[in-house]
């Protein structure tokens, strides 16, 4: 895998860790700068939204540890870079459904 693939599965997982703690620490109402960042409404699907994203955060740091240490893309690799628009979709009817 060259190094433009690397850094990415790099920054994503750095992504994916950080997204994780920030739900866990909204999850449990800590108040700390990274559990208030970019907090959006989520009067629209409490207390569901909450533990939404679970899945996927943890299917993505499970995924990228795997390709960062084969050091190979494959399936998994495209999978996880396949599940990004999730992401957008997500932000989106948070953002913009009442």
């Amino acid at each position: 895998m060259n190094i433009f693939w690397r850094s990415i599965f790099i920054v994503l997982l750095a992504f994916f860790v950080v997204h994780l703690l920030r739900d866990i620490l909204q999850i449990f109402d800590v108040n700390t700068p990274l559990a208030t960042l970019m907090r959006t409404n989520h009067s629209w699907c409490r207390p569901f939204c909450d533990f939404a994203t679970l899945p996927h955060e943890i299917f993505g740091i499970i995924g990228s540890s795997i390709v960062l240490r084969r050091n190979k893309m494959g399936i998994l690799g495209w999978l996880v870079l396949l599940s990004l628009p999730l992401w957008t979709i997500g932000f989106v009817m948070e953002e913009f459904v009442p």
